[in-house]
């Protein structure tokens, strides 16, 4: 294909000279879509999922809250009526032993279960309080059962003096917290069991009842 392209020097022509026109090929190039056939190999990589290996570190941990909730409320065992636990302390729905809860005579297990995760609340605040040393949650949702089931005073005795929790050693929770198994004088089964299950919370495990 050829093409016409005007041209002059610029001290032509402003006189009235006549300007020359050079006809100039011009080479014109076409651009021709040519088809690619891509090979099977790869259109079979495409045609597959791609699996992405998990990162185990980016799952959420196990929500201790409920595994604690889930244990206390297993071991107190749900009483709509006022009766007097196994040490002689009057009591209602989940270990409820507040003056002015009990002293109405009776609950429903929707009240009962928002009062005891209002109690757990109030002593894990506690526990935080009085525990010197960092805590995992479990550790912590293990020392608020605990507490909650033996109360604060017990609590006191079995993280602080020499070589105990408040002392650094978290080792003597393990050794120390199933020798809290007696209500009224007599070892009692269900608090054998309770400590137990309050051990493990506190190595992280995670029985849900």
């Amino acid at each position: 294909m050829a093409g016409i392209v005007h041209y002059c020097k610029p001290d032509e022509g402003a006189g009235g000279a006549p300007i020359k026109l050079i006809e100039v090929p011009v080479n014109v190039v076409e651009y021709v879509q040519v088809p690619v056939e891509v090979p099977k190999i790869v259109e079979m990589y495409y045609a597959q999922p791609i699996l992405v290996k998990p990162n185990i570190e980016d799952y959420p941990s196990a929500d201790y809250d409920i595994v604690m909730i889930s244990g206390v409320k297993f071991f107190e065992g749900f009483k709509p009526k006022c009766y007097k636990c196994c040490a002689g302390v009057p009591t209602i729905g989940y270990g409820c032993t507040d003056k002015n809860i009990v002293s109405k005579g009776k609950i429903d297990e929707l009240t009962a279960n928002r009062l005891l995760v209002d109690e757990l609340t109030d002593t894990k605040e506690k526990v935080k309080e009085h525990v010197k040393v960092p805590l995992t949650e479990n550790q912590l949702n293990a020392l608020t059962s605990f507490a909650f089931n033996c109360g604060m005073t017990n609590l006191k005795k079995l993280v602080d003096g020499r070589n105990r929790l408040n002392d650094g050693n978290y080792e003597s929770v393990e050794r120390l917290m199933p020798m809290y198994r007696k209500a009224g004088g007599k070892v009692r089964e269900g608090l054998v069991k309770r400590r137990k299950w309050e051990v493990s919370l506190w190595r992280g495990e995670t029985q849900v009842f």
